[in-house]
C-alpha cells in the first residue's frame, strides 16, 4: 500500500511539474495583458492632457493661432527654441539652488525676508514645467521633420490641437505665476537688510533673478530673429480689412469633386482645415488661392492679404505697389 501510495504521488508531482510551465506562461500574459492596458490608458490619459479637441480648438483659440496662420514655419522653430532652452536652463538653474538649500537651508532663516522659500518655489515651478516642454519640442520637432505640400497645414494642426490642450493651459498658468513670483523676488531682494548667517543666499538669489533676466533677453531676441522687422506688422506697414465691395468681387463656386479636384492646390481649407465637400462654396482670391466662403470672407474683413501668400486683393500692398494676379 506505501508503494501505491508514494507511486500515485510521484505521479501527481509530475503531473504538476508538467503543466508548472503553463501556468507561468498564462501568468506572464495576464500580466502582460494587464500592462499593456495600463499603458494604453495611461498614453490616452497623457494625449488627452496635451492635446485639445477639435471642439476645444474651435472654442478656445489661443492669440498665438494668428501668427501661426501667417507664420507657420518660423512659428514652430520659434516655439521649438523657447521650450527648449526654457526646459535646459530650468533644469540647469534649480538643481544647484536645491542643493544650496538643502546644506544650508536652517542658516537661511537669519534673513529678514524668506529668501529660501522664494528660491525653493521658483525652482519648484521651474522643474514642474521641464517634462511638460520637452513633450511640446518632441512633438514639434515630430512636425517640423514632415514635408510634402501639406506642411504648413500639419504644422498649423498640430499647434491649433496644442494650444487647445490643458497642457499648454497649465504651462501658461505656471509661466504667468512664475513672472508675478520674479517681481515678488525682485523686491524683497532690494528690501533684504541683512543675512549674516547665510550671505550665500542672498547672492544665490540675485543670481537666479538675473538668470531669470538673461532667460527673458534671449527669449526676445529669438523672437526677433524668427519674425525680423520686414515680417511684423508696423503702423505703416499694418495690413487693414478689405472692403465689402472688394470681397463680394471675388469669384465664387461651387465645389464638385469631380470638376475642381485638378484645380485645387490644397485638398482642405487653409483656415478651418476641413476638406472639401460637393455643395461647399469656394471664394477664389487673385493668387488663386482657394477657401471656404465663409471662412475667407471673416478673414478678409480684418485683413486683405492671402492666409497663405500674403498677396492683396485689392491689388496693393502695404506700400501701394500694384499686385499683379498669379495667372
Amino acid at each position: 500500500m506505501a508503494s501505491l501510495s508514494f507511486a500515485s504521488g510521484a505521479q501527481h508531482s509530475v503531473r504538476a511539474l508538467q503543466s508548472l510551465p503553463k501556468l507561468i506562461n498564462y501568468q506572464l500574459q495576464a500580466h502582460g495583458q494587464a500592462l499593456h492596458r495600463g499603458v494604453g490608458v495611461a498614453r490616452r490619459a497623457l494625449g488627452a492632457f496635451f492635446f485639445g479637441t477639435e471642439e476645444e480648438a474651435q472654442r478656445n483659440r489661443d492669440p498665438l493661432m494668428e501668427t501661426v496662420t501667417q507664420y507657420p514655419d518660423e512659428s514652430l522653430w520659434f516655439i521649438k527654441v523657447v521650450m527648449l532652452f526654457g526646459a535646459i536652463s530650468g533644469f540647469v538653474i534649480s538643481i544647484p539652488c536645491l542643493f544650496y538649500l538643502w546644506f544650508f537651508w536652517l542658516e537661511g532663516a537669519s534673513c529678514n525676508r524668506p529668501l529660501r522659500y522664494w528660491v525653493l518655489f521658483n525652482c519648484s515651478l521651474q522643474l514642474i514645467q521641464v517634462p511638460i516642454r520637452l513633450v511640446f519640442f518632441s512633438r514639434l520637432l515630430h512636425v517640423g521633420r514632415q514635408g510634402g505640400p501639406n506642411h504648413r497645414n500639419h504644422i498649423h494642426q498640430c499647434l491649433r490641437l496644442l494650444t487647445s490642450g490643458r497642457a499648454w493651459k497649465c504651462s501658461k498658468f505656471l509661466s504667468i505665476l512664475n513672472y508675478g513670483w520674479f517681481i515678488l523676488g525682485v523686491v524683497w531682494v532690494l528690501n533684504s537688510s541683512h543675512c549674516a548667517e547665510a550671505p550665500g543666499l542672498w547672492k544665490l538669489t540675485v543670481g537666479v533673478i538675473a538668470m531669470s533676466m538673461a532667460r527673458l533677453l534671449i527669449t526676445l531676441v529669438c523672437f526677433y530673429y524668427s519674425f525680423p522687422p520686414r515680417n511684423l506688422p508696423t503702423a505703416s506697414r499694418r495690413r487693414r480689412g478689405a472692403t465689402q465691395a472688394a470681397i463680394d468681387a471675388l469669384p465664387v463656386s461651387k465645389y464638385h469633386a469631380s470638376a475642381d479636384v485638378p484645380l485645387l492646390r490644397d485638398p482642405t481649407c487653409s483656415i478651418c482645415l476641413a476638406e472639401w465637400v460637393d455643395g461647399d462654396e469656394l471664394r477664389w482670391l487673385p493668387c488663386n488661392h482657394s477657401f471656404h466662403k465663409k471662412c475667407v470672407d471673416k478673414w478678409l474683413k480684418r485683413s486683405s492679404a492671402c492666409p497663405l501668400c500674403l498677396r492683396c486683393v485689392e491689388g496693393r500692398d502695404g506700400h501701394g505697389q500694384t499686385i499683379a494676379p498669379i495667372g
